[in-house]
Formats: structure tokens, sequence, C-alpha cells
């Protein structure tokens, strides 16, 4: 537990918190511990047994990562807007990656994967979304420099011709 808390001292010093809730923005966890109360229907069994017993409604505190095997956790801090099953949090902890390779084998924790990770991602908030009219106005920035590049190709002086003078443009009477 010790890498862990290292890791998410260095996320919270390097990305720092979100600014509306004042929670650290990027956190690694361990999947297996982490739980959230649910609203909702849920069946009922026995522990020993599994024997159904029915169906309860209301709050219920079940593990978070249900459909995961135990691993490392990358995770962001995002607005609750459509698990209304949540609703008590306005902001939750999603999953970005968990450390897993494709056979579901557990990968070891690593700075270097959470570090090229969370850079795209943060690189990716940066960028702008350019409208309609912003691409319009791009793309005839980018036709007004041609033609003034071809413009200028084409005003230019012709290196091998000799440039017209008075003397080369009259008559020269021997």
């Amino acid at each position: 537990m010790i890498l862990e808390k290292t890791v998410n001292d260095r996320l919270l010093r390097i990305y720092g918190k979100e600014t509306l809730t004042g929670l650290q923005k990027y956190r690694i966890v361990w999947s297996g511990t982490q739980t959230e109360k649910r609203f909702g229907s849920y069946d009922v069994l026995t522990q020993e047994t599994g024997i159904w017993l029915g169906v309860k409604q209301g709050l219920v505190e079940i593990k978070k990562y249900w459909y995961m095997k135990d691993t490392w956790l990358l995770e962001r801090v995002e607005p609750n807007t459509n698990r209304k099953d949540v609703f008590y949090d306005k902001y939750t902890y999603e999953p970005i990656f968990p450390f897993l390779d494709k056979d579901d084998n557990l990968l070891p924790l690593n700075w270097r994967a959470i570090e090229f990770i969370v850079g795209k991602l943060e690189r990716a908030e940066r960028k702008v979304m350019l409208t309609e009219e912003d691409h319009r106005q791009e793309e005839e920035k980018k036709q007004k420099a041609e033609e003034e590049k071809v413009y200028g190709i084409l005003d230019s002086p012709d290196p091998i011709k000799e440039l017209p003078t008075f003397k080369s443009s009259t008559l020269s009477l021997r």
C-alpha cells in the first residue's frame, strides 16, 4: 500500500484537484475494496447456499467493480450526470484503466503507464473544439496563403531573362 500512496501523492502533486469539487482529479485504488451505495431492486440470497429469499428495494451498499477481477485501477472524478442509481453523489470516481492484460491477468502498478494515460487525457481536455465557422475561416486563411505564394512566384522576375530597361525596349539605330 506504500506504492499506492506514493502514486496517489504524485498524481495529486502533478495533476491537482478538480476545480468544482476539490477532489483529487485522478487516483489509484484496489478494485476489490471499492463500494458504492445504489438505489434499486436487488435479489436477496443466503450467503451459505445462495438460496433466493426474495427481492429487496432500497439503498444498498454493493461492490463497485463486481464485474472485474481484483486489480489496481486508475480512476478519474467526473460529474454524476447519467447514473441515477448512485443518487447521493454529485461527483463519482469512474474507471479509466484497469491494470489487466487482454487475458485478464494482473499487470503491475506502473507509473509510466499512468503518466502516459493521464497525459493523453489532459492534452485532449485542453483542445478546443472548432465550430463550422472556425473551420471555414481556417480554410480561407490557407487558401489566401496559397494564393499569395503562387502570385509571389508568378510576379517574381525570371532569372534567365534580362529585366526590361529603356535600352532594351527601344529600337537602337546603328
